[in-house]
This record gives structure tokens, sequence and C-alpha cells, in this order.
């Protein structure tokens, strides 16, 4: 059975989150959400879009492994980080 996983579910529900996500990929996911100049349902859009034939488990990886700028940079989104940095 195959079943369609959005981040945006994964991040607005905590249940599906610690099923799909370890607690750090989360935290990552959380941080790359809130720190970019785009609104949080904006960003959740964006990466249900760049994410919608990706394998869950290589996203999680992803949030686990590497750092809010190396996802935005691997995204081709990293001008949506660039202002918050002053801040």
């Amino acid at each position: 059975m195959k079943a369609d996983v959005y981040l945006s579910r994964i991040y607005w529900n905590r249940s599906l989150a610690d099923f799909f996500f370890r607690e750090q990929s989360y935290k990552t996911l959380e941080e790359f959400v809130n720190g970019s100049s785009l609104e949080a349902s904006h960003m959740l859009d964006l990466l249900d879009e760049r994410t919608e034939h990706s394998d869950i488990d290589d996203v999680e990886e992803m949030f686990y492994e590497n750092s809010v700028e190396e996802i935005a940079e691997e995204f081709g989104i990293s001008e949506l980080f660039e202002d918050n940095d002053d801040e």
C-alpha cells in the first residue's frame, strides 16, 4: 500500500510527526518553517511542492542530517532565509 504524506501534514499533526520523523528532524523542520521570510503556511506549501515525489524517509533523513541553510540550498530557496540572519 502506498500513501501520500506531505510535510505540511507532518508539521501540523504531531502524531504523524512522531511516526515519520525523529525528534531532531522535526526540530529542524520547525526551524526551517519558522526561519524563512515566508509565512508558515506558504513555506509548508512550498515544501509540499518540492518534496511531492520524494520518499518521506529520504526527506526525514535530510532534515536529520542537514542544517536549515543546507536544506534551503538543496531546495534552491536560500534567498528566503538570508534576510533573517540579522534578526
